[in-house]
Formats: C-alpha cells, sequence, structure tokens
C-alpha cells in the first residue's frame, strides 16, 4: 500500500467482553496507561485529562495502481470524500478538460475488512477513455480523467461502495473555438463540448448507462460510447488529401458509467480555426445520503477515508449491605470499564430503582429524580474504569428482592457492542439486620 473493578463484597455482575504516490496518515488521541488510570481511579482522583478528537484520517494519492484500506477493529462506519480527475487538454493549445467530481458518503464496514482504493489520474488510471489521434501529434485530442472509488469483495466494478466521476478529455481545436472536455461527478457528469462542422461531444455519463459517442465532423470516426467504469476514446481524426488535416476527439472521462469520447473533425484545407470535440464527463454513485458536487476538482484525483475508534463500555453493578439499627442501607456500585480501543470521553449509566425506594448520599456527578439516579463520567482512558455509588435506605418495612439495574445511557465515541450496555445486582432484605447480597 503505498500512501502516506472494583473489589466488593457482595456482587451481582453483568458479561464483560486518508500530490503523487504519497499517503499520509494522522491519528489524534488520548491514551494513558492502563495501571496509571487504575491507581487515579483507586484513589479517588478524576485526573484524566480531556481526550482529543478520535478521528483519523487517511489520505489516498494518485499511484496509478490500486490501493489498500483495512477497517479496524471496532470501525463499523467509515466517511469517504473521493475527487475524479481532470480531463487531459488536446495537443497544440487544445481546449481543457473537464474537471473532476466529488463524491461524499457513509459506507457501513467490518472490521477487519480489506477495501479497495482506486485513485484516478488525469488522462491515466480510473477508467479513463482514450484521446484519439490527429493526422499528426499536435492534432490529438486529450484522454479522458480516470474516476476515484472504494471497493469491497472481490474488487470488481459490482462491487464499487461509493464512485467519484472523472472529467471528460479536451479537443484540439483553433483559435477560440469551443471543444471543453465535459465535467465528472454527480449523479451524471456533463457532456463535453461540441466542435466543427458536426463533430459532436461525447455524452455524459448517468446513473444508469455510459454517455453516447460524439458524431464524427466532415466524415471523421465518431466517439465511442462510454461503459460501466469506463470512458470512451475519442474519434480519430482523418486525414484527407495533401495539405489537410485531421483532429482526435477527447476521450471520455471514467466513472460509475463513464462519458463518452468526442468526434473527430477532419479538415480537407487546414487546422487554423477548426477542430474536434471534447469527450463527456463520467457519473458519480454512493449509498443513500451521498452528496455530489460536478467539476470541482483539477489534476490528478483522490480519496479520504475517516473514522472513529469506538469504545466499548462494559457496565458493571456491584451492591453491598450497611445494616444496623439506625440508618441501614443497601449501597449499589456503578462501574464503567472502557473496553476500547479508543479513550472515553464521557458517559451516562441510568440506574433503575425498585418501586418506591428512594436514593441517597450519591457520589458526584449523579442525579435522582423519580424511580432512576443518573451518573455522568469524564474521560476513561482504553482499559480503565470509573465507578459511581448511591444508597438506597432501608425500613423495617424493607423486605425481599432490592434489584437495581444500571444502564450505559450515553457515551462518546461510539459504543458499537450493546451486549454489555447492562447489569443488575439484586440484594434480599431479610431485616434491617439481616440482607444478603449474593
Amino acid at each position: 500500500m503505498s500512501h502516506t473493578t472494583l473489589p466488593a463484597r457482595c456482587a451481582g455482575s453483568a458479561p464483560s467482553g486518508r500530490r503523487r504516490g504519497s499517503l499520509r496518515r494522522r491519528l489524534t488521541g488520548l491514551a494513558l496507561p492502563g495501571t496509571m488510570a487504575l491507581a487515579l481511579v483507586g484513589a479517588g482522583l478524576i485526573a484524566f485529562a480531556p481526550a482529543a478528537e478520535a478521528a483519523t484520517t487517511v489520505n489516498f494519492s494518485y499511484t496509478g495502481s490500486a490501493q489498500t484500506f483495512t477497517v479496524p477493529a471496532g470501525v463499523t462506519s467509515i466517511s469517504v470524500d473521493a475527487f475524479g480527475a481532470q480531463g487531459v487538454a488536446g495537443a497544440s493549445g487544445g481546449n481543457p478538460g473537464g474537471n473532476g467530481g466529488e463524491a461524499q458518503g457513509t459506507l457501513a464496514v467490518t472490521p477487519g475488512a480489506v477495501l479497495q482504493v482506486n485513485v484516478g489520474g488525469s488522462g491515466g488510471y480510473g477508467g479513463a477513455g482514450a484521446g484519439a489521434p490527429g493526422t499528426q501529434s499536435g492534432l490529438n485530442g486529450g484522454a479522458g480523467g480516470g474516476a476515484s472509488d472504494v471497493r469491497s469483495g472481490s474488487y470488481g466494478l459490482g462491487d464499487r461502495l461509493l464512485v467519484a466521476g472523472g472529467g471528460g478529455g479536451g479537443n484540439f481545436y483553433g483559435p477560440g473555438g469551443p471543444g471543453n472536455g465535459g465535467t465528472g461527478g454527480g449523479a451524471s457528469g456533463t457532456a463535453g463540448a461540441n466542435g466543427s462542422g458536426g463533430a459532436g461531444g461525447g455524452g455524459a455519463g448517468t446513473a444508469s448507462a455510459g454517455g453516447s459517442g460524439g458524431a464524427g465532423g466532415a466524415g471523421a470516426a465518431a466517439g465511442a460510447s462510454g461503459a460501466s467504469g469506463t470512458g470512451g476514446a475519442g474519434g480519430s481524426g482523418a486525414g484527407g488529401t495533401s495539405g489537410s488535416g485531421g483532429a482526435g476527439g477527447g476521450g471520455g472521462g471514467g466513472g460509475w458509467f463513464g462519458g463518452g469520447g468526442g468526434g473527430g473533425f477532419l479538415n480537407p484545407f487546414n487546422m487554423s480555426s477548426v477542430g474536434s470535440a471534447g469527450g463527456g464527463g463520467g457519473s458519480g454513485y454512493g449509498p443513500a445520503g451521498t452528496v455530489f458536487n460536478t467539476g470541482v476538482r483539477s489534476g490528478d484525483g483522490a480519496v479520504a477515508i475517516t473514522y472513529e475508534l469506538a469504545a466499548d463500555i462494559d457496565v458493571n453493578v456491584t451492591a453491598q449491605p450497611h445494616l444496623g439499627i439506625l440508618v441501614p442501607n443497601l449501597t449499589y456500585t456503578l462501574t464503567a470499564h472502557n473496553l476500547g480501543p479508543a479513550a472515553v470521553t464521557s458517559a451516562t449509566i441510568t440506574a433503575t430503582l425498585p418501586p418506591g425506594a428512594s436514593a441517597t448520599n450519591l457520589s458526584a456527578g449523579c442525579t435522582t429524580s423519580a424511580g432512576t439516579v443518573t451518573c455522568t463520567y469524564g474521560a476513561i482512558a482504553n482499559g480503565a474504569s470509573a465507578s459511581k455509588s448511591f444508597s438506597i435506605p432501608l425500613s423495617l418495612l424493607s423486605l425481599g428482592p432490592v434489584s437495581v439495574t444500571g444502564t450505559r445511557t450515553a457515551s462518546t465515541p461510539a459504543d458499537n457492542n450493546p451486549a454489555n450496555d447492562s447489569a443488575t445486582a439484586t440484594c434480599t432484605v431479610i431485616s434491617v439486620i439481616l440482607a444478603t447480597c449474593p
């Protein structure tokens, strides 16, 4: 890849459990050694500094070949910002190629999955249609721009998850004439500009079909139509009698469906003020909610993948009786153990009390309302725990089971494992001087 628990005498418990050839990787976050974090918690000191942003962006630049991205553990969603490449300008000061498009979307992924990342090149990799030759090199049409995409599975065209279309190639044209390549990118690209003598611009790739090839002018060849993943080649310039010249059309841009190639043009006299047509831009693709921008990228394409590591909080509830004649009570402790891999920046655990019960002696950060106690937690390093407690007073009539269930009701970053988000501790009260919390 080229690119840059606190001990308790009586307890109930729940199950534990992103120019060329480069890639840069940036990771921001906070990690506190687990033993230090536990020591601070054990001493009753909340000394964690607020965690930095847990988002990581991996940037992929054009290399001319496929690259890969392995989904990290705990990550089930990634954000992708992809740009298709610009088409190449026609020869000898010909008109410019169309800019590539952008696709921004969110993809559901599986931890450990290896995704393929393809970054389109201007006039190269990514399904760009070839610019057609003229009767001499100075009359050639420009190639299209390659599409950029992310793929899963066996990495075929049918496995593309998100695509940003490439722009169409520019034409050869004499001074002051049209013939730009069409822009790539949205649900549809845009068509290439027409040339002279009936030379037609390549059609735009759409959500369901490749762009049609542009007609040839003055008897020259037509451009080829685009197809799934590839832009059509421009139409070849056709030579005639001595002193005549032929200009090649621009190639279509790559995309979900590629743009059509621009038509060539035959001039039986000279090429001073006439010329061929531009290629059409390729279309983009993505899941529902994807945002497309057409014609925003010059030069080669790019892909950025951003993800946020999850933090799995394992909730545990323990209970301990404090009995006697004066102020008998049961103390319940709510523990949030961070199984990682990211640091927790904040969390909330809500405890449900038995009917009619009240809560006293609440730890800092805990509040109570009818039937519940809600405790908020600050930063918790990967592998560390934080605990808060409260008491339920007993009376002469407090007999039978006294159950408290603690549930994680909020946390940042995301917790993708709900299986260990809740736990219950139950004590059995026989009298104010006798209770068991097995």
